[in-house]
């Protein structure tokens, strides 16, 4: 069997969402690392230690909702957004449903794309699902362009939100159907990955 679809029938939803209690902003690949790998059941690395391929294709596949996507059983994702504020600067968000618990997500992913890749995820809302007021577009679009503002605050502290907003691209978050990638573009990628077989261990 293949790592990837272990991970898809062995993935521990309960254990992943508690992992998360306190949960605001990290490294996408300490998100990988240290909650979603550690709620995958008999999961180990012991024929990918060395290179590390799968931490880095779940990070692709988490950041666009495809991992959550392919456990329909499990998860729901409600909304997708994105924008771009330079040319490798963009942000890719979602409002990810946890089926049993009814419990939602606000998700938002900034990618820096360079020599030195940094994705950083952020945990902007958790609420209810029969909290409708906050599935609202408005409510999301909100949440999102005050992280934005924040964050970049925080990077030019010696110039105004609208000097620094003039400088983005499309700033705004636009609702989209998909955020997936291709087929192609995982193969070209993520090769060695998609290869690893789940490895069982007496």
């Amino acid at each position: 069997m293949k790592k990837i679809d272990h991970t898809y029938q062995n993935f521990d939803a309960d254990k992943f969402l508690k992992s998360l209690k306190g949960f605001e902003s990290e490294n996408l690949l300490h998100l990988v690392t240290e909650h979603v790998i550690p709620s995958i059941k008999n999961y180990n690395n012991t024929n990918d230690q060395n290179h590390c391929y799968f931490e880095q294709y779940l990070k692709d596949l988490i950041s666009t909702g495809e991992f959550f996507e392919k456990m329909k059983k499990s998860f729901e994702i409600l909304f997708k957004f994105e924008n771009q504020l330079r040319e490798k600067i963009w942000n890719t968000a979602y409002v990810l449903l946890f089926k049993k618990q009814k419990i939602c997500l606000l998700l938002n992913f900034e990618t820096v794309y360079s020599q030195a890749n940094t994705e950083i995820v952020f945990l902007l809302d958790k609420f209810n699902y029969s909290e409708k007021n906050k599935l609202e577009f408005d409510y999301i679009r909100k949440k999102l362009d005050q992280n934005v503002k924040e964050i970049w605050t925080e990077v030019y502290k010696k110039k105004s939100w609208e000097e620094i907003y003039k400088t983005f691209i499309s700033p705004e978050f636009t609702e989209v159907n998909s955020l997936k990638n291709s087929k192609k573009w995982y193969k070209e990628v993520h090769p060695e990955a998609l290869e690893l077989e789940h490895v069982e261990i007496n």
